[in-house]
């Protein structure tokens, strides 16, 4: 069973790399029509950037992957039938010059092997509903920020662009503030995004004061191929960090299939715990009037003191004092009393760690199980601040569900760092059919129109990413430079192309799930 698991790896691995050069043409394929780069440079320059992206992106997509069928109830050849449906897919498509979904493709294989497996009841809805909706918003909102960002940079009043340009800055650095705070999106994204907005105000002023008494379109256009290094790098960024994820995220369910294996006692050598590690984000629960409520328990250990929040009020954990108030302010009684700080405290405050076996979840640091078979431990030391969320029984109220997440972290590194260097690998092997299709037969492309169709692309994978959903990247980038055609006219997008384009994404998910069925009952026929 360990060598199985490996070989999950390994295939998921290599589906990283058959990813990266069949969606090579999302990073490279304006840069290159527009001839900024040329195809050798191209795919190095895309490659360096989803490698990078490592470092800047979080598991939040892996764990919409990792949750779109219950682990609980499948096998390893299930995620192996998923994985060798999706290569099979993402390699016909890429041969045929067709820009379809790998992220969907994935999806789609994973979903329909446990559906072989284990009937409809393992596929967790909600996910699969979220993903098929995002089918047809993605290409909107990269669509709709292109054409946005399109129209303002076309505009010749210099000073109108700089308003729009700081106005629209304002809003995105708020929203992605907003994100950072209160769904823990890396800073770094919000730097980063920073970072282009200044770049790109000082070229604009450059520009203005050296040509904006007689600028010409060669110079212009010179401008706009500098500026598209920029956003080209930033949609790699974005395209290693959504897709990497994505394989991250099958991976992490193979190490829970193989874990919960090895909790009931079916296997010699279970995985380390420290494979299983999540962070517990809150539990769901209905209470007794039937509404939907959530709990996320914070508790913070300092010097053997222990310390909890209850409506961002601190408490001491043993008498249940109010040590800071709602509004962050000591308690008088306190002042004197050697008590950490506000900040010392919420720094410790890094969530629970935790990890699951079936339906028990257990404190990583120390082992103690939570709650066993949906019962909660009485024993256990958080014990009596999950006490007011339990019924009479020790259960949580009824209908309650655990929310987690995985980090990248917490994966071992070689697997975590694998799959970003495996995606940019692939990307340096190209895929210039695609390249073709989505480079020149949408729309032609012109420097100016790749900065602003990128640009959009990178923010659309930059936000939508960091809420969990797995978008495409091909869907996105499709629809910015859709976006972008149509400022010049709606006949300038070949919609005959674009038609072809939507077809193929319909039909990836249930393909790849049939593939996935197929691939599933013939590994139970020979194994």
């Amino acid at each position: 069973m360990f060598a199985l698991l490996i070989t999950v790896i390994v295939i998921a691995l290599l589906f990283d790399l058959v990813n990266g050069f069949h969606d090579a043409a999302n990073s490279i394929a304006t840069v290159v029509s527009t001839k900024v780069l040329t195809p050798f440079q191209a795919v190095i320059w895309a490659a360096t950037f989803n490698i990078i992206a490592f470092w800047v992106f979080d598991m939040s997509v892996g764990n919409t992957v990792a949750k779109t069928v219950d682990s609980n109830h499948i096998d390893l050849y299930v995620i192996l039938a998923g994985l060798l449906a999706a290569t099979f897919w993402n390699l016909l498509t890429w041969w045929l010059g067709i820009p379809s979904s790998s992220s969907h493709t994935l999806i789609g294989g994973f979903a329909g092997a446990a559906v072989a497996h284990a009937g409809f009841d393992v596929i967790d809805s909600t996910e699969i509903i979220k993903v098929i909706l995002f089918i047809f918003l993605a290409p909107l909102i990269g669509g709709f920020i292109a054409y946005l960002i399109a129209v303002v940079t076309i505009s010749r009043s210099f000073w109108k662009k700089m308003l729009v340009i700081l106005l629209l800055s304002g809003v995105t650095i708020a929203f992605m503030e907003y994100m950072i705070e209160y769904i823990d999106m890396k800073p770094i994204m919000l730097y980063i995004v920073v970072g282009m907005i200044c770049v790109f105000v000082l070229v604009y002023i450059w520009f203005e004061i050296n040509y904006g008494k007689k600028p010409s379109a060669l110079k212009e256009a010179n401008m706009h191929k500098r500026l598209q290094l920029l956003s080209s790098a930033a949609f790699s960024l974005g395209h290693g960090g959504a897709d990497s994820q994505k394989v991250m995220g099958i991976i992490c369910a193979a190490l829970l299939v193989y874990g919960n294996l090895g909790r009931e006692g079916k296997l010699d050598n279970p995985v380390p715990v420290q494979l299983r590690i999540t962070e517990l984000v809150q539990i769901e629960y209905k209470n007794e009037d039937g509404k939907i409520q959530h709990f996320k328990p914070e508790v913070a250990t300092i010097k053997g003191q222990i310390y909890y929040k209850d409506h961002k009020a601190v408490l001491d954990f043993k008498t249940h004092q109010e040590i800071y108030n709602k509004s962050g302010d000591l308690n008088s009684k306190f002042k004197q009393a050697s008590v950490p700080s506000l900040k010392e405290i919420n720094k410790a405050i890094e969530n629970i760690q935790v990890y699951t076996f079936g339906d028990a979840l257990c404190d990583a640091t120390t082992d103690d199980t939570i709650f066993n078979d949906k019962v909660l431990n009485t024993e256990y030391k958080y014990a009596p601040i999950f006490a007011k969320y339990i019924d009479k029984k020790g259960h949580l109220l009824e209908d309650y569900k655990i929310k987690t997440k995985v980090h990248s972290d917490t994966m071992p590194f070689w697997i975590a760092f694998g799959c970003y260097l495996m995606i940019g690998l692939g990307t340096l092997m190209g895929g210039w059919k695609i390249v073709k299709t989505m480079g020149t037969k949408i729309t032609k492309v012109t420097p100016l129109e790749g900065v602003c169709a990128e640009t959009a692309g990178a923010l659309t994978l930059f936000t939508v990413s960091q809420f969990g959903i797995p978008v495409s990247t091909t869907h996105t980038i499709t629809g910015s430079i859709i976006g972008v055609g149509a400022t010049k006219r709606l006949s300038a997008v070949r919609w005959g192309v674009t038609i072809n384009l939507l077809w193929a994404w319909i039909l990836t998910i249930p393909v790849s799930a049939a593939l996935a069925a197929i691939f599933y009952y013939f590994i139970q026929f020979v194994k």
